[in-house]
């Protein structure tokens, strides 16, 4: 479990509101930055989240959100 210091290094900006998670805007994470399905990166990449941290590419949870958006 991550601890209130490491979250606290996440920009206000990228946070929810209601701070249980990130800031989406639509289906997109506000801190993923680039062109799904050409280049992406993330811009707190160095203070991501632990489940930023848990998905792997290639894992289900990636498949599942390239399907989404029709990258095989």
């Amino acid at each position: 479990m991550e601890t209130d210091e490491a979250l606290d290094l996440l920009p206000a900006k990228y946070v929810a509101d209601d701070q249980r998670g990130m800031r989406c805007d639509g289906e997109r994470c506000s801190a993923l930055s680039g062109r799904i399905g050409e280049g992406t990166s993330c811009l707190v990449y160095e203070v991501r989240p632990d489940v930023c941290r848990a998905c792997l590419p290639g894992d289900p949870e990636c498949r599942m959100a390239r399907a989404a958006f029709g990258i095989v």
